[in-house]
């Protein structure tokens, strides 16, 4: 069955609930009210109605998000598929009915009268007698260690939440519904799961195709999942990538703090998303797991949950300057070992006979004429590209054919090679300083200083345009036209891992 479809059925029945519980029925009962008993509420009251109403809703509201990114739960229909503990669920264990027991009577102070107050109050007490006296016996049932839940939280009075990492921070839910609608209007995923998706700790893994992959994974699986970020851009924008649950790993480096942290999440239950080529693909194939990965694989708990991503890489290439709409589709699998899972996902995501829909940046691959042989006379635009110096053309290339040319100037890289770059530091940042650098066989020198192949311990790319190496003490960072062209420098001449 399409993931999709089922997804948006779910939407289409909480929109429906939403509009009969936190619309249609509070007009009713106010409406009914009214016929019962007309006087009228003091006007101070009316103005703390209007405060306790829109405490209520927003109680509400983000009550019901847990249960739905945390739980799989959509409100007053699909009870989710675990005990919440996460956010307003850690203050008291019917938060949603508070919510709405507290905006349902703030709306009949705001916009009713006594006898809409006392209707409210009664369908309230009414409310109450039912979560603890039905619903949480159908409960403990279904859940044996609900019983442990419930000698710890009250029922209904609120107390101080407790914070957990494995639960959606607020601006995770946030980024979550404003994803979700753009996607309507840009792209539009369609996914297929062949497996039963786990509700306890597991991990995701993915290709890395786009910037925006990891909002795919969590769109499909409708949780929160967190997901490691290079240091790189995590000392950036820290105090962001803290807010949406994200942690730092070093990629230069084997980072044992990092690796630790996630067996032990995913042990306690959460989700964690990793991109085992740790970067993404340049032009939709698969650039291999990295080193050391599928020991981690190993150690976590099983399955793992594969996710192939098809067809965004030619709306937001690596390469691309703009993030066009289209439609992406994703396939599902569960595996129980990481084998398995990378024969998933190392075919390219991308036919070779399909084109893209704009080539502008495309420079960044086709870093070398194939007519001339000159390096960065390539200039891009929508239909494709041209070289400046001797005419050559091409136009709405297909991605196999560009593959070809890439694959062509590889073969054709000599040494020693020279470029003009900007030095940058450690996070990417400008320092204002522009160099030449000349990478020989044993050596790279660059404004009097060298740097030595057999000193180098490791080299990444990052973004389209910034490379790195490590010494083993420090990294040092140049900005080049073409981060790939080095890459493949790295790759080719020096035999390292990129």
């Amino acid at each position: 069955m399409r993931g999709d479809g089922v997804y948006k059925k779910q939407i289409a029945i909480g929109f429906a609930l939403f509009l009969i519980y936190w619309v249609a029925l509070p007009i009713a009962l106010i409406t009914i009210g009214g016929y019962l008993n007309s006087d009228q509420i003091s006007e101070s009251l009316k103005a703390f109605g209007s405060v306790l109403g829109w405490i209520g809703f927003v109680f509400g509201m983000i009550s019901a998000s847990y249960a739905l990114i945390d739980g799989g739960g959509v409100a007053f229909c699909c009870p989710p598929k675990k005990v919440l503990r996460c956010g307003t669920y850690s203050m008291c264990r019917h938060p949603m009915y508070c919510g709405f027991i507290l905006f349902l009577n703030g709306l009949a102070l705001k916009y009713g009268n006594l006898g809409s107050l006392e209707l409210s109050i009664a369908f309230s007490i009414f409310l109450i007698i039912f979560a603890i006296t039905y619903e949480e016996r159908k409960t403990m049932k279904k859940f044996p260690d609900y019983s442990e839940y419930k000698r710890e939280v009250f029922a209904f009075i609120p107390k101080f939440p407790k914070i957990d990492d494995r639960c959606p921070p607020l601006l995770f839910q946030l980024l979550f519904y404003v994803g979700h609608i753009i996607s309507w209007f840009s792209w539009h995923i369609k996914f297929e799961k062949d497996c039963e998706i786990p509700e306890g700790g597991y991990m995701i893994v993915a290709n890395h195709v786009t910037y925006l992959d990891f909002a795919v994974v969590v769109y499909v699986l409708s949780r929160f999942v967190s997901f490691p970020i290079s240091f790189f851009h995590y000392e950036r924008n820290k105090w962001l990538y803290k807010l949406v649950g994200s942690f730092p790993i070093k990629r230069h480096k084997p980072d044992t703090r990092a690796i630790i942290k996630i067996i032990s999440y995913i042990r306690k239950g959460g989700r964690i998303g990793i991109f085992p080529e740790a970067e993404r693909s340049w032009d939709g194939r698969y650039l291999g797991t990295k080193e050391g990965f599928d020991k981690l694989a190993q150690r976590v708990p099983k399955p793992i949950v594969a996710m192939r991503l098809e067809r965004a890489h030619l709306l937001y290439p690596r390469w691309g300057r703009k993030f066009l709409p289209g439609d992406v589709f994703v396939k599902v699998r569960c595996f129980d070992n990481f084998e398995e899972a990378e024969e998933f996902l190392k075919d390219p995501s991308v036919d070779p006979n399909d084109i893209y829909p704009s080539y502008e940046g495309v420079e960044r691959y086709v870093y070398r004429c194939p007519g001339c042989g000159n390096y960065h006379s390539v200039e891009s635009n929508k239909k494709g590209f041209r070289c400046r110096k001797c005419g050559y053309e091409v136009e709405k290339p297909t991605v196999g054919e560009l593959w070809k040319i890439h694959d062509d100037n590889y073969k054709s890289l000599e040494l020693p090679f020279t470029e003009e770059a900007e030095i940058i530091d450690e996070y990417g940042r400008s320092t204002g300083e522009r160099v030449v650098v000349t990478m020989s066989d044993e050596e790279i020198r660059y404004n009097g200083k060298i740097l030595k192949r057999c000193d180098v311990k490791s080299f990444i790319t990052e973004g389209s345009k910034e490379v790195f190496f490590y010494d083993g003490e420090k990294m040092i960072g140049f900005k080049f036209k073409s981060a790939l062209l080095w890459s493949d420098l790295v790759a080719k001449f020096w035999k390292m891992e990129v």
